[in-house]
């Protein structure tokens, strides 16, 4: 809720092209919830909802018309004849012609509808014409206008996240440049690279190079005022130094969970060992084994991201987890 405070301004010209505004059509409905609790008036809600450039916007903003303005005797009626300030884009309709003063106080509306063009922070300003009742009779006053303060704040729209790198597929320490291909104007970055050096970046466009051989997720999460929107390439970068990694290979091995805390189970067929490495490559904890499925204890091991190397009969491939 907002409460209304009328000064006198000079707006004769633009008000006799505002005579006719319009009546709205579908009626707007006035919120029940705005509660005038100490006249002069009210005007809700006391923030509006934001708006989103090329996207449709319809908002109600109730008024309960004030009784007195500029200590004047009470008013019989107001009359909108604009709301000012709105981003290029929105209209604004009103529920009926007048506002008459009740007691108990009625509550009317004024509806805000359109698609927004540009981006800002709109300044709204309710411009009216007051009556007061001589001898049974609406008599207009000098128009005026209310100081609601109401903004309407029109932000970009939410940027799509989208990438590429090259190359995609290469040997170790090899440096890869990943782009950003996102639209609608990202302001900030925040990429995942799954076994890469540095593992994540704020950068628009990184480099990145990886130490070990495998096939890794590259994660891209994209912001700006209006919004997120986040995107992942699974598989997406291939490292195979002469090991004879394939990327059959690679789906055939499965470990979970990830994140983990206390296990984590190992599954591929032939498998002959695995080890766990931290992020600067030294191998943290390091089994042998002859089967098909094998349960390891990484209790011991800190939080953090490592690298589970894996080598089976087929070849040796590298996958990352998180122990949270």
């Amino acid at each position: 809720m907002k409460k209304i405070t009328i000064t006198l301004i000079s707006l004769f010209a633009f008000f006799a092209l505002q005579l006719n505004a319009q009546i709205c059509d579908p009626p707007c409905i006035p919120d029940v919830a705005c509660i005038e609790e100490d006249n002069p008036g009210e005007v809700c809600p006391l923030e509006l909802p934001t708006a989103t450039v090329d996207e449709f916007y319809s908002e109600t903003v109730t008024v309960v018309p004030p009784a007195t303005y500029l200590g004047l005797p009470v008013i019989s009626r107001i009359r909108i004849d604009n709301v000012q300030g709105l981003p290029e884009g929105l209209t604004w309709c009103k529920s009926q012609d007048f506002f008459d003063v009740t007691d108990p106080y009625t509550r009317y509306c004024c509806q805000l509808s359109g698609t927004p063009t540009t981006v800002g922070e709109y300044q709204l300003t309710l411009v009216i014409t007051p009556y007061i009742k001589v001898f049974g009779s609406h008599i207009a006053q000098t128009q005026v206008t209310d100081d609601t303060s109401l903004v309407v704040i029109v932000l970009p729209p939410a940027p799509v996240a989208a990438f590429t790198a090259n190359p995609t597929t290469t040997t170790a320490v090899t440096p890869i440049d990943f782009t950003d291909n996102s639209t609608n104007n990202p302001t900030s970055w925040a990429w995942t690279f799954e076994g890469g050096n540095p593992p994540t970046s704020i950068l628009q466009n990184p480099t990145v190079t990886y130490a070990l051989d495998g096939i890794y997720d590259v994660t891209l999460i994209v912001s700006n005022e209006g919004g997120s929107d986040e995107h992942t390439e699974f598989d997406y970068i291939t490292i195979d130094s002469g090991t004879g990694i394939s990327e059959s290979m690679y789906q055939k091995v499965k470990i979970y969970p990830n994140p983990a805390s206390q296990q984590i189970t190992v599954e591929a067929d032939n498998l002959i060992s695995v080890s766990i490495l931290d992020m600067l490559g030294k191998v943290v904890l390091s089994i042998n084994t002859n089967s098909t499925k094998e349960v390891i204890d990484i209790s011991g091991l800190g939080k953090a991201n490592y690298f589970v190397k894996i080598t089976t009969a087929d070849g040796e491939i590298t996958k990352s987890i998180s122990i949270k």
